[in-house]
């Protein structure tokens, strides 16, 4: 795939991701609370949940551009890497940022935060693929953080660490799957059978 596909791809997906990531925020309870469902969907109102929802679309993206060519271009895992790294931390400084101001959420603030660390993940993965030319320890150091970064994603929620900034439900002080007001672990199930 070429360089020029990779980018215009990249900015027309800005506004999909925002809609795909907005409807993750649903998706838990769409599914009856279903595990996998709970590893790519909102579970609670945490700032980790809503990070979460933003990731796995902009990762489901660069997957599929990789595999699609992107896998020929150097910088194509640094420049995902930092992306998707740029999503949590852009996302809690505007928060706060703004929060600051406001002291208070603002749904109407929260979506288009929302949008916008998209569009700057998006810029930021354009820019990279386009001017960085990394050596092979560079590829090789980006690639272990990205792994990390998703294991991270693919655990946390299920097995949350008590961080009461970033992990902790606003609403009931909670973590993870215990923190949704309609979630039953399948253990509490079988005992109320």
């Amino acid at each position: 795939m070429a360089l020029e596909t990779i980018v215009s791809v990249s900015w027309w997906m800005i506004l999909p991701l925002g809609v795909i990531g907005s409807v993750l925020h649903f998706t838990f309870d769409w599914s009856r609370h279903s595990r996998i469902a709970a590893i790519f969907s909102a579970v609670n109102e945490s700032y980790w949940e809503h990070i979460k929802i933003a990731i796995w679309p902009v990762a489901l993206l660069q997957v599929v551009l990789f595999a699609a060519g992107g896998y020929q271009h150097a910088a194509f895992i640094p420049a995902a890497t930092v992306a998707l790294y740029s999503l949590p931390i852009s996302m809690l400084g505007i928060v706060f940022l703004y929060k600051s101001i406001t002291k208070r959420n603002v749904l109407w603030l929260d979506i288009a935060v929302f949008f916008v660390i998209i569009a700057i993940a998006q810029t930021l993965f354009v820019l990279m693929m386009q001017e960085l030319s990394p050596s092979w320890a560079t590829v090789a150091l980006a690639g272990s953080f990205l792994v990390g970064l998703l294991i991270a994603f693919l655990s946390f929620t299920l097995r949350p660490p008590k961080e009461p900034d970033v992990f902790i439900d606003p609403l009931n002080r909670k973590y993870g799957l215990d923190a949704h007001p309609d979630y039953e672990a399948p253990d509490d199930r079988r005992r109320e059978r």
